[in-house]
């Protein structure tokens, strides 16, 4: 069933809204109309804005949007995007429900996504390709086997303790990055040689506090910021760094203590 603004079934006369198998090109969406416990598939949307629809317990599968607004697209009650592609779209401010949507092997090149609710969400097989989703704490239990590349900037990925996080990093840099929670040894790290993988953290640190109290070569103002970066990664088995970046935030000579004090060589 789809409903306009007001609640009627019929269409809205001279306004396109989304159906399956069209193929269309910088034409007018209806402003709001609801969606509901409907599949929508095989469709191909380039430069248009496709206005404010609500996704109620919707499938959409095999859609292309490229180049559109989908900004004020809202997704609740056990919505499914199955094997669709976002190319250059603007999908800042989707709203997702929490638990209500899940991403399954879609593709989602050079988007801004920076406002979507992608914590709310679940993807799974999806992959990032040059996308802006800047200061965003995603979920690890939520994102399932994706891929991503470009730059992340200010990311933070969250688990629960234990959590997996199963993502393949290989062509990404990573800028301010955090890992919180989550257990690393599913993801495929960074092959740029400025991103260090290191594995027994947890250990590295408690030998690190140690080594750094009985330090007589440390000042007191040294030794109280690298115990500070030290303790939050307390609880993890596994990070990933960029050493580059560290130097541009902290300074080659902070970069050059914290590294030798996790008994790492790396410059």
């Amino acid at each position: 069933m789809i409903r306009d603004s007001e609640g009627n079934n019929e269409r809205v006369r001279g306004m396109r809204r989304l159906e399956s198998g069209i193929s269309i090109d910088n034409e007018v969406f209806s402003d709001i109309v609801r969606y509901e416990q409907v599949m929508i598939s095989g469709a191909t949307i380039k430069n248009s804005n496709v206005g404010s629809p609500i996704f109620w317990n919707c499938n959409l599968n095999q859609l292309v949007f490229d180049s559109c607004d989908l900004t004020n697209a809202r997704f609740f009650a056990g919505s499914t995007i199955d094997h669709c592609t976002f190319i250059r779209s603007d999908l800042r401010s989707i709203g997702i429900a929490k638990g209500e949507a899940v991403f399954t092997n879609c593709v989602f090149s050079s988007c801004d996504i920076r406002g979507m609710t992608l914590e709310n969400a679940t993807f799974i097989d999806c992959t990032f390709v040059k996308c802006r989703f800047n200061d965003r704490i995603l979920q690890a239990a939520n994102i399932v086997n994706c891929s991503f590349s470009g730059k992340l900037v200010d990311i933070t990925f969250e688990g629960n303790g234990k959590q997996k996080l199963i993502a393949n990093f290989e062509n990404c840099i990573l800028d301010g990055v955090r890992f919180v929670n989550c257990d690393l040894t599913q993801c495929i790290p960074p092959k740029s040689q400025n991103h260090l993988y290191v594995e027994q953290v947890a250990s590295r640190v408690k030998n690190a506090m140690t080594n750094i109290d009985n330090d007589p070569n440390l000042s007191d103002d040294e030794r109280k910021v690298l115990v500070g970066s030290l303790r939050k990664l307390e609880h993890m088995e596994q990070y990933i760094f960029n050493t580059l970046h560290m130097k541009k935030i902290y300074g080659d000579v902070f970069v050059k203590q914290f590294l030798s004090s996790l008994e790492l060589n790396k410059a």
